[in-house]
């Protein structure tokens, strides 16, 4: 995989994990201090954006670290 494939396919994943816990914290639950607790402990939205982050920047390393540019 190319490296801007990767950069673009983890801005991708961090873009879904945080709409994913905005609609969390927003839809499923109506208090402010509840939904930022529910989004807190939930697993699935804060780890995909995690991992997203993670991808985009070994995408970023990749491309830096380039040895034939």
């Amino acid at each position: 995989m190319r490296p801007w494939i990767e950069e673009r396919l983890g801005s991708l994943v961090a873009a879904g994990g945080i709409g994913w816990a905005v609609y969390h914290g927003t839809y499923e639950t109506h208090d402010l201090v509840q939904g930022f607790t529910a989004v807190y402990l939930t697993s699935g939205p804060l780890e995909l954006c995690a991992i997203g982050i993670l991808i985009w920047l070994h995408g970023k390393y990749r491309k830096a670290a380039s040895v034939n540019r």
